[in-house]
């Protein structure tokens, strides 16, 4: 795997880590501290790209692949020593796992980042305001809140600087690749831009806080008087009512000494409550980890059981046609079945618009053609490594020229973030059908 694709990887995971080091701080796991943010991310980072490395080299090298094991091992190990719960360390595998398993399959772009950009701002945000009003940091002190301003900074930078980095390796995977120069003045652009937009709306929010304060500060009195000119006759009777009643039962012997009894009785039972048994969460820790892994593991068993079928029927519907009926005559993509409410796939990953459908779909049937000539496109390799490599491979001269005009179309609108145009779009689709049809 090369330095190039591992760095990919780190980029498509760092903002995710961050992501969970809010979490751990906001259910009390991690200290708040934009030190300890960083630490954590940069651990869980380094964790994620050797097991990344061991996933993907594993499918050429069995020993690569039967220590990756071990490593999530170790994993779970630490995660125990650093929080003190199995359960936190058994997520935190799960996760960890999952996301070694996934992401080397998906794609990533710009939206990617701003939703995990979005939703790590948003755990910080409730977090803090969780703490401004029900926490304290000591008697008669209000809470503390600096410690999320560096957080804050932390995420804001990570989004700018990763926005940088995924606009430089796009650039790099293009065929007509500029020079240093102008890569970095395109970069520097790129950064500038994503800045000022930011630093917009961080000021547009300002101004609405400030409105708002203003609003409050000027209404405040008024609605108070309001308030109390309303509720203060009614309060009023209340309290004398509760006067007479009070005086009412006082008059009544039975009753007050019905009072006195219970009140002593309960006195009696608090006093023997104290200090006996262990806390309710300490008995039950051990069945809820024994119940989330069984859950874990049935849930698990039910993906493999489907992921299986369904591959299965997809290979028994592809050998059941001919090579020569999988010619474009109709590049739409196949309907897709109903997603769930709260799909993650749909959520981490990006939603391809309607125009890029086509294009996608027909540069697919080109890697379906290759992987029946013997060349399979690796997980890790970019389109513009596996034409270099089919450079290597391929003796047709004509086929190597389909071959790089597919790829030129395909990169055109995959990298440079815009749809091809309709002659652009047919001239790659008879690339494709004259590709299929002269291997035939």
């Amino acid at each position: 795997m090369s330095f190039f694709a591992l760095g990919r990887l780190g980029i498509h995971f760092w903002m995710e880590a961050l992501m969970t080091a809010g979490l751990l701080m906001l259910f009390g796991f991690l200290s708040i501290s934009v030190t300890h943010m960083l630490v954590f991310g940069l651990a869980a980072s380094a964790l994620f790209l050797m097991g990344s490395w061991l996933h993907q080299s594993g499918s050429r090298i069995l020993l690569l692949h039967l220590l990756m094991y071990p490593l999530f091992a170790g994993i779970g190990m630490l995660g125990y020593l650093f929080f003190d719960s199995w359960l936190i360390a058994l997520l935190l595998t799960g996760l960890l796992y999952w996301r070694v398993q996934s992401i080397s399959q998906s794609s990533f772009q710009y939206d990617n980042l701003q939703n995990r950009f979005f939703l790590a701002t948003s755990i910080c945000l409730t977090h803090l305001t969780i703490a401004v009003l029900f926490l304290r940091s000591g008697e008669g002190k209000s809470f503390d809140s600096a410690p999320f301003y560096g957080m804050f900074v932390l995420i804001l930078a990570s989004y700018l600087v990763l926005n940088w980095l995924i606009y430089m390796t796009d650039l790099r995977n293009t065929q007509a690749r500029p020079s240093a120069g102008m890569s970095a003045s395109f970069g520097t652009q790129l950064l500038a831009t994503r800045s000022l937009i930011v630093a917009g709306y961080i000021l547009g929010a300002s101004l609405l806080l400030w409105l708002l304060d203003s609003l409050w500060t000027w209404l405040k009195e008024p609605v108070y008087e309001l308030l109390y000119l309303i509720f203060s006759p009614v309060l009023q009777a209340l309290s004398d009512w509760s006067e007479s009643l009070a005086s009412l039962f006082a008059k009544n012997e039975r009753i007050t000494d019905m009072i006195n009894d219970q009140g002593g009785a309960a006195e009696q039972a608090y006093e023997n409550m104290d200090g006996t048994g262990e806390p309710l969460f300490t008995s039950l820790e051990p069945y809820l980890i024994g119940g989330t892994i069984l859950l874990v593991a049935v849930l698990l068993a039910l993906y493999i059981w489907r992921q299986r079928n369904l591959t299965k029927a997809e290979s028994d519907h592809q050998e059941s046609q001919p090579i020569a009926s999988s010619v474009l005559t109709d590049l739409a993509p196949p309907e897709e079945p109903g997603q769930p409410v709260l799909d993650l796939d749909r959520f981490f990953h990006r939603r391809p618009g309607p125009s890029e459908e086509p294009v996608r779909y027909a540069y697919f049937e080109f890697l379906q053609h290759m992987s029946r000539q013997g060349i399979q496109i690796y997980r890790y390799e970019t389109s513009q490594e596996f034409l270099q490599r089919l450079r290597r491979k391929l003796d047709n001269a004509e086929h190597l020229a389909l071959a790089e005009r597919i790829t030129r179309y395909y990169e055109q609108y995959r990298y440079q973030e815009h749809s091809l145009s309709p002659e652009d779009l047919a001239d790659m689709q008879h690339a494709v059908r004259q590709l299929i049809a002269s291997s035939t």
